[in-house]
C-alpha cells in the first residue's frame, strides 16, 4: 500500500511510517484492501465490482462513497488505458486495483495535486485530470474527419468505411463515459455541501465534452451518408455507361441474328456488295443513336 498525508503546501506527500495509519489517501490492492476490511463497511460490494469495470459509476452510503471508474485511451483502441475502484470517506480517498498501472499513474498525478481541502475535494482534482486533455483529443478527432471529408472530393480510400467505423465506436464510448462522470459529478454535488460549486463546474465540463462528441458523432453519420451517396453515384454512372453502350448494340445484334438464319433464298447473300452494305447500315444505326442519345441528353 502506498500512503500520502496531506504537505504543508496542501498537497500530497508521501506518508511516513508512522502515519500511515491515517493516509490522506491511500494507493491498495484488491488483496490489501480485504486486509483491512475492517474499516469498511461495504467492502463486498467494492470487492465484487473491481472483477469487471466496464463502466464508470459511483454508490453512496450512510459513511462513504463507493465507485469504479474506467479510462478509455485517448486513441483508436477499445482497451481501457486505467481501471480502479475508490472508497471515499471523511477522512481518506483510497484508490483499489491489482495492475500496478494505478500506483504509478497516482505518483505522477499527485505531484500536480495543491490546495487540497479534503477528500472529496481530491477525489475531484483526479477526476478533472482525468479529462484534462480530452478537448485536444476531440479537437484531433474532428480535424481527422474534416481530411477524411476532403478524401472524399479526391480519391477515396480503400479502408474509408473501416476507419470510420472505428471513429464511430470510439466516440460512442467517449459518449458513455462523460454521460457516467456526470452521473458521478451530479451525486457527489448533491452529497459534498462544500464543495457543491466546484463539482458543479466539473459536471458543465463533462457535459460539454458530451456535447462535442455528440456533434462529432453527427459529423460521422453525415459523412457516412455522404459516403454512400458517393458510391451510389458511381454505381449509377456505371449502370448508366453499361446501359448505353447495351442500347447501342441492341439494333446490330438483331441485324446479326437476322442474317445469321442462313436462309437460302437471301438476295444480300448473292450480291456483290451485300457485305459491305450491312457493315454500312450498322455504322449508320449506331451514329443515328449517338445523335438521338446526346440530344436526350442520355450521356
Amino acid at each position: 500500500m502506498i500512503a500520502y498525508i496531506k504537505a504543508a503546501d496542501g498537497g500530497l506527500t508521501t506518508a511516513p511510517p508512522e502515519k500511515a495509519g491515517t493516509p490522506f489517501l491511500a494507493v491498495l490492492s484488491a488483496e490489501e484492501f480485504h486486509q483491512n476490511r475492517e474499516r469498511f463497511s461495504h467492502d463486498r460490494e467494492l470487492l465484487h465490482s473491481l472483477g469487471s469495470i466496464r463502466y464508470c459509476r459511483a454508490e453512496p452510503f450512510r459513511d462513504c462513497v463507493m465507485g469504479i471508474l474506467r479510462l478509455p485511451r485517448k486513441n483508436s483502441q477499445r482497451t481501457p488505458l486505467l481501471t480502479f475502484a475508490f472508497c471515499l470517506t471523511a477522512d481518506c480517498l483510497c484508490l483499489i486495483e491489482d495492475s500496478g498501472d494505478l500506483r504509478q499513474w497516482a505518483e505522477k498525478q499527485t505531484a500536480a495535486l495543491q490546495d487540497l481541502q479534503s477528500p472529496d475535494h481530491l477525489l475531484l482534482q483526479l477526476m478533472e485530470q482525468m479529462i484534462e486533455e480530452d478537448i485536444l483529443y476531440l479537437s484531433h478527432l474532428e480535424q481527422e474527419l474534416e481530411q477524411m471529408e476532403d478524401s472524399l472530393n479526391q480519391n477515396v480510400p480503400e479502408d474509408f468505411f473501416a476507419v470510420l467505423t472505428r471513429r464511430r465506436q470510439k466516440l460512442s464510448e467517449l459518449n458513455a463515459y462523460y454521460e457516467q462522470l456526470t452521473a458521478i459529478g451530479e451525486l457527489m454535488q448533491s452529497r459534498d455541501a462544500g464543495a457543491a460549486g466546484l463539482w458543479e463546474q466539473y459536471t458543465h465540463r463533462t457535459e460539454r465534452l458530451q456535447s462535442y462528441v455528440r456533434l462529432l458523432r453527427e459529423n460521422i453519420l453525415q459523412l457516412r451518408e455522404l459516403y454512400q451517396s458517393l458510391q451510389d453515384a458511381r454505381q449509377n454512372r456505371i449502370m448508366g455507361i453499361l446501359t448505353v453502350v447495351t442500347t447501342l448494340f441492341l439494333p446490330l445484334t438483331l441485324l446479326t441474328g437476322w442474317y445469321g438464319m442462313n436462309f437460302s433464298h437471301m438476295p444480300e447473300l448473292q450480291w456483290r456488295y451485300g457485305y459491305l452494305a450491312v457493315i454500312v447500315i450498322a455504322v449508320l444505326i449506331v451514329i443515328a443513336e449517338i445523335i438521338y442519345f446526346k440530344r436526350k441528353r442520355f450521356f
